[in-house]
């Protein structure tokens, strides 16, 4: 009975709980990865990892009306045939089909893929959904391969629903994979308005900067990114996946063009007005200069994509590394290296062009200064930003964040040196960008100042002209203008008399005033001052005393 009271109690003193939200259920592990890959063994691969690496469950916001369609990826493969004659041979697969069925030739060839003794680069542009089925499916590489070069890495105010974080710095081993952010520079060939637009293919963000006003062209900085993993064979071979970017052939937001007569902006079409090539025909070549014996005999630089230019140095420029060099997959990697270092250096020289000519229009006249701010803080935003993806990128290849060694010996394959002196100079402009808006802002209030004196002289001829027409008005009502004192009559003058009288005794009462308040807003009597004055000539220079500065009504 006892036990039933407190039973009883317990139910009593209990709060009634309604329409309580319980955690939510796990999803179906049968459609996690489905946004990566086709179902089948690595897509139950991912959704066996989604757990420790969230990030596989869903895709990127920005992606999910962009779906990774087999045309938006393409696949080339270089191939080393031999190691004594660093010659790659080069295949493109237009369809996943084709890649599975060379993969299964390789299976047939050497019985098991992971036994043979080839050195295979995969370069594999954008991404698609049959392609990384069939590619990551044949290495069963870690998703988050995939999976980070999908992330869009878009500025936003909201809050970003799905992670582009680095991996923990402990298990990056640059030796087997890395991850690479950078920036492109392109030049259009209108002159387009500053706003936000992005990549068509990529959903990447294409930031613009402000027309030139001599030139009917826009340069814009997208947003890159590149990928490199690599598997060793117990026979002495190896295989390379690179994943790159396509080009830039469309943005997703329809641009408008400047028109400098009008001083508006019409939309422009894409497709038949719209075109974009390298800034300034491309980045400066890293590699050696070559004898005149051989400059004819190498095809010269594409400069179109990632993807082509990486085929453009492993098959015309692999000579430069010896056959034991190439028995390491790494060594393909430094061409990822230096083409994303190249980027950057050309990215850094033209901000280091931007800053001075900010620096001239502030030395030489104030004008559209809301403009400049603008451009300022753009620059100082943006130099943060690739400030912190070169850190990154020094972290993942595993380089050391410290003062650049300019006294290191030459060598053009040092890709340390090449990131420490980026990362130097994004830091050294960045700087330079917030003292250049610590200047303007102090320009700014000397702008202020200098408006506010403006004003306050109109004020000035306004009490002036009050000073006139108040005395006039008070002798006008004064007589009324009745009677002998109207206009046309007899007493007429009598008015202007008695007017221009008031209006003089105004001006000399006003001026009197003013000369009788000194410095510290004391009555002084009139003419002391100039008593003062001459009695102080007469004294030495050190002790003449310094005459007070006017109120500005009359001076």
């Amino acid at each position: 009975m006892q036990r039933g009271f407190l039973k009883s109690a317990m139910n009593r003193a209990r709060p009634e709980v309604k329409n309580c939200s319980l955690s939510p259920e796990p999803s179906s592990d049968k459609d996690i990865g489905t946004w990566l890959c086709e179902k089948g063994p690595y897509q139950e691969y991912i959704a066996a990892l989604s757990g420790s690496n969230p990030g596989l469950i869903k895709p990127d916001p920005n992606n999910a009306k962009n779906a990774l369609t087999d045309s938006n990826a393409l696949v080339v493969l270089l191939d080393l045939p031999s190691a004594e004659n660093p010659e790659f041979k080069k295949s493109e697969f237009r369809g996943p089909q084709d890649l599975a069925e060379h993969f299964q030739d390789v299976k047939t060839t050497f019985g098991d893929d992971a036994n043979h003794g080839l050195r295979r680069v995969y370069i594999m542009e954008g991404l698609a959904k049959k392609y990384v089925s069939v590619l990551g499916g044949h290495f069963m590489m870690d998703p988050s391969f995939f999976q980070r070069q999908e992330r869009t890495c878009v500025w936003s105010n909201d809050f970003t629903p799905v992670s582009d974080a680095l991996p923990h710095p402990a298990r990056l081993d640059p030796e087997r994979s890395f991850h690479l952010q950078y920036c492109e520079l392109r030049q259009f060939n209108k002159a387009i308005e500053n706003k936000p637009y992005f990549c068509q293919r990529t959903m990447r963000h294409v930031g613009m900067t402000p027309p030139r006003h001599k030139e009917d062209s826009t340069t814009g900085i997208l947003r890159r990114k590149t990928s490199w993993w690599c598997r060793k064979t117990p026979k002495g071979g190896w295989d390379v996946v690179i994943l790159c970017d396509p080009q830039l052939a469309a943005l997703n937001i329809q641009p408008r063009e400047y028109n400098k007569n009008t001083r508006s902006y019409t939309d422009l079409k894409i497709s038949e007005q719209l075109m974009n090539a390298p800034f300034q025909d491309g980045y400066v070549d890293f590699i050696p200069t070559v004898s005149h014996l051989l400059a004819a005999d190498i095809p010269k630089h594409p400069h179109t994509s990632m993807l082509r230019d990486l085929i453009y140095y492993i098959q015309h420029h692999s000579y430069l590394f010896t056959t034991a060099e190439w028995s390491n997959p790494s060594t393909s990697s430094i061409f990822v290296k230096k083409i994303v270092a190249a980027h950057y250096l050309q990215l850094v020289d033209y901000i280091k062009a931007m800053l001075p000519s900010l620096e001239l229009r502030l030395t030489t006249a104030w004008v559209e200064e809301q403009e400049q701010w603008k451009s300022l803080q753009t620059i100082s935003r943006r130099c943060g930003n690739y400030r912190d993806d070169i850190e990154d990128t020094l972290l993942s290849l595993g380089y050391p964040i410290e003062t650049l060694d300019s006294a290191r010996k030459v060598d053009w394959r040092d890709c340390e040196k090449d990131f420490q002196y980026i990362y130097f100079r994004l830091k050294i402009l960045k700087e330079r960008a917030d003292t250049l808006m610590q200047s303007m802002t102090g320009l700014a209030s000397i702008a202020g100042n200098r408006q506010n004196l403006e004003e306050a002289k109109r004020v000035k001829r306004l009490n002036l002209l009050a000073l006139l027409f108040v005395p006039l008005a008070y002798t006008s009502s004064l007589f009324s203008m009745q009677d002998d004192y109207a206009p046309n009559k007899g007493s007429f003058w009598v008015y202007w008399v008695s007017a221009l009288s008031v209006v003089a005794l105004t001006v000399i009462t006003t001026w009197l005033l003013d000369s009788a308040l000194d410095d510290a807003a004391q009555w002084d009597v009139p003419f002391s001052k100039w008593w003062r004055k001459k009695q102080n000539s007469k004294a030495e220079p050190s002790t003449e005393k310094k005459e007070r500065r006017g109120t500005g009504f009359y001076n």
